[in-house]
């Protein structure tokens, strides 16, 4: 059983984003996925919101997935532009925060076969890409861009039972539904979704896993942690409170920037 809601930990080890595409609720057959028969089954166990908001609903995927790491609707990442000097986020962002507080940022990208690379997919939809803030920690001065390779990796190298502290997944443009249709997202979550509850780090107790989706309100949702109670929960989530709630469970500072000042904590009334 994924979720039991067994006493949700201060904080988790590892969290895990995986992120899918271009569906509200109504295109998965309503809240609870009534049209994905695996996540259908975990939605049944699991906890999600039956509202849930974007970053900004006139935008497209780059937006929005750039709040979700950041927080902040930034007019430097619009139109799904590729990363450039210009095209660029110099905001603070989990990957950052994880990486100052000592733990491993890791987003996977199906289809890549080099790191800091997004062959095989889209550069949209891997936000690490975007960020080139500069930075003072203990140890320096450093820019966001720096960690690029060691961070951003083919997928083949995920490992469900040696998660980093911060897993980003980005699955191929067919099976995050962007150019598929549900049928090929619920057969890649059936596999992958799974593999990562079976892994050693999930099992343990000490790994929370978000199944989100980047735009079209109401997104789907999906929140998995061995404490996760059976949805809907109460209230309506966001981008913007789905990071807060991963900086807390991560045991990070809340970055006070863009829409997380006004960003609900999900613990609030999803004991995870």
């Amino acid at each position: 059983m994924p979720c039991q809601g067994a006493v949700a930990p201060l904080t988790y080890q590892h969290v895990v984003v995986v992120m899918m595409e271009n569906r509200s609720w109504s295109q998965v057959g309503g809240p609870g996925f009534g049209a994905l028969s695996y996540l259908g089954s975990l939605a049944e166990r699991c906890a999600y919101y039956a509202q849930w908001s974007n970053t900004n609903p006139e935008q497209d995927s780059l937006t929005q997935y750039i709040g979700l790491t950041s927080g902040v609707d930034n007019p430097a990442t619009v139109n799904d532009c590729s990363p450039s000097a210009t095209c660029s986020s110099r905001d603070d962002n989990i990957f950052r925060q994880v990486r100052v507080s000592g733990g491993t940022a890791r987003t996977y990208v199906e289809g890549a076969d080099r790191p800091c690379s997004a062959a095989g997919n889209a550069a949209k939809h891997v936000p690490a890409l975007y960020y080139r803030g500069t930075y003072q920690d203990a140890t320096g001065t450093h820019n966001d861009a720096d960690f690029c390779d060691a961070e951003v990796r083919p997928a083949t190298e995920f490992d469900p039972d040696k998660l980093p502290t911060l897993a980003m997944f980005v699955p191929t443009l067919c099976n995050d539904g962007h150019d598929c249709q549900n049928s090929a997202v619920d057969a890649w979550t059936r596999v992958h979704i799974a593999a990562m509850l079976d892994g050693n780090d999930y099992r343990s107790g000490n790994t929370a896993v978000f199944v989100l989706w980047d735009e079209r309100d109401p997104e789907p949702n999906l929140l998995i942690a061995p404490s996760a109670q059976p949805g809907p929960r109460s209230g309506a989530g966001s981008h913007a409170s789905a990071l807060k709630t991963i900086e807390k469970l991560l045991g990070v500072p809340v970055l006070e920037q863009g829409q997380l000042a006004d960003a609900r904590d999900l613990r609030a009334d999803t004991p995870i």
